[in-house]
């Protein structure tokens, strides 16, 4: 009998790990994702051959200020994966739940995290199972105007049972173009920058409460029937909210890992060092601000270093690189894009006046295929 039993127990415990779901670490930071939205980085394709739509991709973070942003984008375009992951406000991990449509572009493209002032530390993927969610409020429901003059109000029972952590997802249906809502405390003033004028999609909306101080605005200023909240907006229908609650568990498990580029301390000189990919999909680019070049002249050059992408090579794919400005026009004035083809030897690009005049003014773009970007310096050919 107690050997029946034993192998029973081994059983259940192996059945229990099966069952169990990890939340899984996809991007192993740190990587810097700085001012003007020039900085961003490639979640591989290769993450999401097993995701499922209703899966939860989960950005954790640090150094992020008041007004930071982020951006999940379509690599082929630049554009959001959808209306609402193009760029919003954050203070905390942020999410993404994948849909059908998201997923089509992940397992095609991969996604590119991208947005301004905040340092990526990991990137992980769970599954829908990982959040139980309870509705709270359940109407009756209310349209947000086009001209931001509808609001309802919720009231503080709604929030007893919210924790630091737990995300507020807001069903919503008739959602138009352009749909955004604004969750404000009691006296009508938001509860927070990343809360003022939200991207609303076909999904609705989740905020994740990381800040204690609107925590504690919902629970104790507006308590029991008082009005707590106000929920306004325009272009939706509010039919919902519901606490999110994330239950998995986080694997230390790093088999398959993408690790970001090690990232480097820029010496004088140097506008950029790392590694940057660009690859066959002719996705990959690099933003510069003007600032760099307020002091240079037609004596100066860049000398642009870079490693050739031998697997692209080896498809067939032609290493070669263009210089734009922020507009994306050549630098040069020329009509159609030039494009320069790479040997392994290092890119020198020497400055005319019409160039030295746009990378003044407009800071320049490198673009191209078939190689991953190592440095560029400017130099003064003096």
């Amino acid at each position: 009998m107690r050997a029946y039993k034993y192998i029973f127990t081994v059983l259940l415990g192996t059945w229990s790990l099966a069952a169990l779901s990890l939340e899984r670490t996809i991007l192993l930071g740190p990587k810097t994702i700085g001012k003007a939205w020039k900085d961003n980085i490639l979640i591989e394709p290769r993450h999401f051959t097993d995701a499922k739509p209703g899966d939860v991709l989960t950005v954790y973070n640090d150094n992020a200020k008041g007004m930071s942003q982020a951006a999940f984008q379509h690599p082929k375009t630049w554009q959001g994966v959808a209306p609402e992951y193009g760029c919003f406000g954050f203070a905390g991990p942020f999410r993404m739940t994948l849909s059908d449509s998201i997923l089509n572009i992940a397992r095609t493209h991969g996604i590119i995290l991208g947005g301004h002032d905040y340092r990526i530390l990991r990137v992980t993927l769970s599954e829908a199972s990982d959040y139980e969610e309870t509705i709270v409020w359940s109407g009756p429901a209310v349209t947000m105007k086009t001209d931001w003059s509808a609001s309802v109000e919720i009231p503080g029972r709604c929030f007893e049972k919210l924790q630091e952590g737990d995300g507020l997802r807001l069903h919503v249906s008739k959602v138009q173009e352009g749909a955004a809502a604004k969750l404000m405390d009691f006296t009508w003033n938001a509860l927070a920058p990343s809360v003022d004028g939200m991207p609303v999609g076909e999904n609705g909306v989740t905020w994740f409460v990381y800040d204690r101080a609107p925590l504690l605005k919902l629970q104790l200023a507006g308590y029991g029937a008082q009005t707590a909240m106000r929920i306004g907006g325009k272009g939706y229908r509010l039919d919902s909210i519901g606490i999110v609650r994330q239950t998995g568990e986080v694997s230390e498990d790093l088999t398959g890992v993408q690790r970001a580029p090690r990232e480097y301390q820029l010496q004088p000189g140097e506008l950029f060092r790392g590694e940057k990919a660009f690859p066959a999909d002719w996705s990959g680019n690099l933003s510069l601000t003007a600032a760099p070049f307020q002091e240079s002249t037609e004596n100066d050059v860049l000398l642009v270093s870079y490693r050739l992408d031998k697997e692209a090579q080896a498809a067939g794919v032609k290493p070669q690189l263009s210089i734009r400005d922020s507009r994306w026009q050549e630098i040069t004035g020329a009509g159609e894009p030039v494009w320069y083809p790479l040997d392994g030897n290092d890119l020198i690009y020497i400055f005319d006046p019409v160039a030295l005049d746009r990378v003044k003014t407009r800071g320049l773009i490198v673009t191209g295929v078939g190689f991953t970007l190592t440095k560029i310096e400017l130099i003064s050919a003096q």
